[in-house]
């Protein structure tokens, strides 16, 4: 799916339906950022970017939450795999 998007710059998250989401009760969908290496100032920055990692599970009705934010800058995927990193399943649920 990344080689699919890759060099798209509109496309800076893909969200993917998976054996998980269709097992687990809640549903969750995957969150994969798009961001790579080549993309970022310096290996500091990526590490940033990337500290709790490149996806994190999200529940299908905070999709439109976090595509709108990411969408207009006002957050960053980092700071939604922090909070889904926070939960105890892993999750982000909603603000």
């Amino acid at each position: 799916m990344l080689t699919a998007v890759r060099g798209d710059d509109s496309v800076a998250v893909v969200f993917l339906a998976d054996r998980t989401t269709m097992q687990a009760k809640s549903d969750p969908l995957l969150a994969v950022t798009t961001l790579t290496r080549e993309e970022c100032v310096d290996e500091a920055d990526y590490e940033q970017l990337t500290e709790f990692g490149r996806d994190f599970r999200i529940i299908p009705g905070s999709l439109h939450e976090v595509h709108a934010n990411l969408s207009i800058g006002n957050l960053g995927f980092e700071e939604f795999a922090a909070w889904a990193h926070d939960d105890l399943e892993g999750i982000f649920r909603s603000f």
